[in-house]
């Protein structure tokens, strides 16, 4: 189920708009030889686009769950930012994650390698201390994968209770995620194909909002 698609299309064009904008701003910076106020741009314009675009996206949340609902809900300036918040909460969550699952495994046999490396260990065991790095990182890959779907229900318990506190939209979600996590990654899974197509640019400002729609539209429907 779709809402309110061709309007929710238009902040995308609008971001797109400014993305250029800022990647011409920064070219003509740089070819005047002002390295240093390019990268200041280049900083100031990708946190204002991050920022507009996490309001679209909870925006669009916030309209789906009251369209759904029948009732209509009016967007507060402290909602937007508690939910700048989440989403920075989040973040670092799964940042922390993916060094537990991911970095710190590899970095530790790629170290081991190293060493044996310059002890002039023969080139066999160096390759399977190698070929052994990338199944730990594959392995740790997919159990990050499957780790950080507990956290995809926070924003929508946001948009759809914004009495609660960010803790608590993080807490539910990860105790009602437990156990879920492969039908929400299967759901996940199904909009793959699209991606491919928003090479073109254009499909791109359709799929985002069809994306956040459908997945609130999933975690309603379902009681996820």
């Amino acid at each position: 189920m779709l809402l309110r698609r061709k309007r929710s299309a238009v902040p995308s064009l609008i971001a797109l708009l400014l993305v250029a904008a800022g990647v011409f701003l920064v070219r003509f910076l740089l070819a005047g030889g002002k390295t240093a106020v390019a990268l200041c741009v280049s900083v100031i314009l990708t946190l204002a686009y991050t920022l507009f675009r996490n309001c679209v996206n909870y925006s669009l949340q916030v309209q789906t769950v009251a369209a759904l609902n029948g009732s209509e809900i009016k967007i507060k300036a402290k909602e937007y930012a508690k939910n700048v918040w989440l989403t920075v909460r989040i973040f670092a969550l799964k940042t922390a994650e993916l060094i537990a699952f991911e970095l710190l495994p590899f970095l530790m046999l790629s170290l081991l390698f190293l060493g044996i490396n310059v002890k002039g260990i023969s080139r066999s065991v160096c390759l399977i201390i190698l070929l052994g790095a990338a199944v730990v990182s594959a392995i740790g890959l997919v159990f990050y994968v499957f780790s950080v779907q507990k956290y995809s229900k926070a924003p929508f318990f946001l948009a759809a209770y914004p009495s609660l506190t960010v803790s608590e939209c993080i807490e539910i979600s990860r105790l009602q995620g437990e156990g879920k996590a492969a039908e929400l990654l299967r759901f996940k899974l199904g909009f793959l194909p699209w991606i491919p197509l928003c090479i073109a640019i254009f499909p791109l400002l359709y799929f985002i909002p069809y994306y956040k729609q459908s997945l609130t539209c999933f975690f309603i429907r379902r009681g996820f």
